[in-house]
């Protein structure tokens, strides 16, 4: 009875399946709004389903601006999965698609296609242009939710390049841009963005009208999804929750009450909006994370132990789970076990967390080097591009000087012709005239025959000279042949060696950004082991100020920002990003039992 009631439902479950996908052969407009709906209900299988059975439709005529967003789709797809020749694959074709149908919408979607693939993967500069030369297609267009995701897009990479000034104004312009598209999912990003934004403002100049600002613009990101549910990613509000939830712990009282009573409750919301979605864990090992502290805080290790165990032991059971969220969990494990004296356990997980920590420098190690081969594809194409619009220039410059040659050449022609036509013609007329006298003496012969023979002796005298010029003429003309035979030699040779000219250009540019790299890393280092050993005084220092609470890579951090390394050097020799680096200080002052106003860094570079 058992089996045939489980066959039931499973053939219940199937056919409902295939009810749920069996209006997929629709047109593609209707896919394409039914993957987007699915994924802001966060149901990310239905939505890859959707974009493939879309890219399935084979039709004569099909319109290539819903053509370049499904590629665009697609390639934001296999970005996530890190499989990125196919998300490079994807976006090209999104471009292709727009240039060939020469309508500057479609081409402006095939643009940010391709922005968003080099955004992904830290290409900067790429990313900025082919966003910019998006926007420029846009000018006189309508499309305002284009227009907010090109915004999006600048300010990540400015974001990432710590430019405080152009986060800010792009965040911004993306906001209005969401505004008027009335694009709720983008204009709920966009106001996080603006947030982050004005936490960059806040650190630099740590005015409060900037952290105000920054809460501000955290519950416009919530509050949109309140008023229309419908039209927001569950995903994106659970993340503006766990935002506000960051931004109570980080810059409020802890030991407050109201502090630890606004954690409990978006951590809650986020608990309960990102469950269904959050399939690597990682939202809920933040908000696990963040109960941990508030129960550590009022005094219940038992519960903090809960909300770290409820993380490590989900994070754990997933076959690629978030190795850093993984770190964190047994960094907090460890310490709690040390605190209670429970030192095997807290060894344990210590031993644990370096693992964690290998796993991490492992991934980092490879998606770097996706990365870089990315780049160095993409280098080489920009070269390839550089060295062919040179060779165009210089064959441009190579016909150009042929041509003049050829016109000097034929203007020669031109008044050899000419010189020899004059020397002809008088030579005709000349003998024309000899003639003439000829005849005149005939008829006066008879009336002069004395002088006949003197005259005819006259005569021949003159024909004889003539017949000299006329040879010294031709002998002329030859020599003039002649030389028009040697200047076309001359001008054969001349085209002959410019053929064989070649363009140069340099080579060995990626290895000079590798070893530039490799200083970087080598010089970081360096410091820090020489530090570690000229200076044993400061860690000393530093473990009695915050009871021995600091981790080995919080020690090591603050060996860096005595050493006066920069908020990007930090990043890069943690292989982590430069907003992680700004969250650990702040953890740091707080075990050090430091004041808001006191700075860190130069806190740390006058002590020991």
């Amino acid at each position: 009875m058992t089996n045939r009631l489980l066959l039931f439902l499973w053939i219940l479950f199937y056919f409902s399946r295939v009810n749920v996908y069996a209006q997929v052969k629709e047109d593609l407009g209707q896919l394409l709004e039914k993957a987007y709906t699915a994924r802001l209900k966060a149901d990310y299988d239905s939505n890859l389903y959707l974009l493939k059975e879309a890219e399935k439709i084979r039709k004569p005529k099909q319109d290539p601006l819903l053509l370049a967003k499904l590629y665009g789709e697609l390639s934001k797809q296999y970005l996530i999965s890190t499989d990125y020749d196919k998300a490079k694959s994807y976006a090209e074709k999104s471009l292709r698609t727009g240039q060939k149908a020469k309508d500057a919408l479609t081409e402006a979607y095939g643009y940010i296609a391709v922005s968003s693939y080099y955004n992904y993967l830290e290409i900067g500069s790429l990313a900025v242009s082919n966003a910019q030369q998006a926007l420029k297609l846009l000018k006189g267009k309508r499309d305002f939710f284009l227009q907010s995701r090109a915004y999006y897009i600048l300010y990540g990479v400015y974001s990432g390049w710590n430019d405080a000034a152009l986060s800010e104004k792009y965040a911004r312009l993306s906001i209005d841009a969401a505004i008027k598209g009335r694009n709720n999912e983008m204009l709920s990003n966009a106001y996080s963005a603006y947030s982050v934004a004005m936490e960059y403002r806040y650190g630099q100049t740590k005015e409060q009208k900037y952290l105000d600002s920054m809460k501000l613009y955290l519950h416009k990101s919530v509050d949109v999804y309140k008023h229309s549910p419908e039209t927001v990613g569950v995903r994106s509000y659970a993340i503006a929750n766990i935002n506000l939830a960051n931004y109570f712990f980080t810059y409020q009282p802890l030991t407050e009450q109201s502090t630890q009573d606004s954690i409990l409750y978006y951590t809650d919301v986020a608990r309960r909006f990102s469950q269904a979605s959050d399939k690597n864990y990682v939202i809920m090992g933040n908000v696990n994370g963040l109960l941990s502290e508030v129960a550590s805080l009022q005094g219940n290790s038992q519960m903090a132990e809960a909300y770290l165990m409820d993380s490590y032991i989900h994070l754990t059971a997933l076959t690629t789970p978030s190795y850093y969220t993984l770190s964190n969990v047994a960094q907090g494990l460890s310490d709690l076990h040390r605190k209670r004296g429970d030192y095997e356990k807290a060894l344990f997980y210590q031993k644990k967390k370096e693992g964690f920590n290998d796993k991490i420098f492992n991934e980092t190690q490879m998606l770097a080097a996706k990365k870089l081969e990315a780049q160095y594809e993409n280098k080489k194409l920009l070269e390839d591009i550089k060295l062919t619009s040179e060779k165009a220039k210089s064959q441009q410059m190579q016909n150009i000087l042929l041509a003049g040659i050829c016109i000097l050449l034929l203007v020669s022609l031109l008044l050899l012709r000419y010189s020899f036509k004059n020397k002809t013609q008088l030579q005709e007329e000349k003998a024309l005239r000899l003639q003439q006298e000829k005849n005149d003496a005939e008829r006066n012969a008879q009336l002069q025959s004395k002088m006949q023979e003197e005259e005819q002796a006259r005569l021949q005298a003159e024909q004889q000279l003539l017949l000299v010029q006329k040879e010294q003429m031709q002998k002329e003309a030859m020599a003039d042949a002649l030389q028009i035979e040697r200047k076309n030699r001359l001008l054969l040779q001349m085209k002959d060696k410019l053929k064989k000219l070649e363009t140069e250009h340099n080579t060995g540019y990626v290895e000079r950004v590798i070893r530039e790299e490799m200083r970087l890393e080598e010089t970081v280092e360096r410091s820090a082991k020489e530090f570690e050993s000229i200076n044993p005084v400061f860690f000393r220092m530093l473990k009695e100020m915050s009871d021995d609470r600091l981790t080995l890579l919080e020690l090591k951090h603050c060996a860096y920002l005595h050493l006066k390394l920069n908020t990007k050097e930090i990043a890069a020799a943690f292989y982590i990003e430069p907003k992680s680096v700004r969250v650990s200080k702040y953890r740091i002052k707080q075990k050090l039992g430091l004041d808001k106003d006191i700075d860190l860094d130069g806190f740390l570079q006058n002590l020991g």
